[in-house]
C-alpha cells in the first residue's frame, strides 16, 4: 500500500476531518493498494496529552572526550567518545 498525500490540517482535502477532529487533527493520508484497487482515507488525531519528563542521560558530559578523526580530511568534524578509566 503506497502513501500519494500527506495533508497538515487546512490544506485542501482535510476541510471535513478539521471540522470534525478539532485541534487533535495530525495529518490525513491518502493510501492506494493497487492490488485490491482501493483507496483509503486515514487521519491521524491526538487522543491524550499528559506532561512527560526525559530520561537522565546515560553518560555525563564528564566522561565524554573529543577526538578528532584520523587521515586527511578537509572538514575538522568531531567525533564523541566515552572515557573508560580501567
Amino acid at each position: 500500500m503506497k502513501i500519494r498525500a500527506r495533508m497538515n490540517p487546512g490544506q485542501k482535502g482535510t476541510k471535513k476531518f478539521v471540522e470534525k477532529y478539532c485541534d487533535a487533527l495530525v495529518c490525513v493520508r491518502y493510501r492506494y493498494d493497487t492490488q485490491k484497487r482501493k483507496q483509503y482515507k486515514t487521519v491521524e488525531i491526538i487522543v491524550s496529552e499528559s506532561d512527560w519528563v526525559p530520561p537522565p542521560a546515560k553518560y555525563p558530559d564528564s566522561t565524554l572526550v573529543s577526538l578528532k578523526r584520523g587521515g586527511p580530511r578537509k572538514s575538522d568534524s568531531v567525533l564523541r567518545w566515552i572515557a573508560l578509566t580501567c
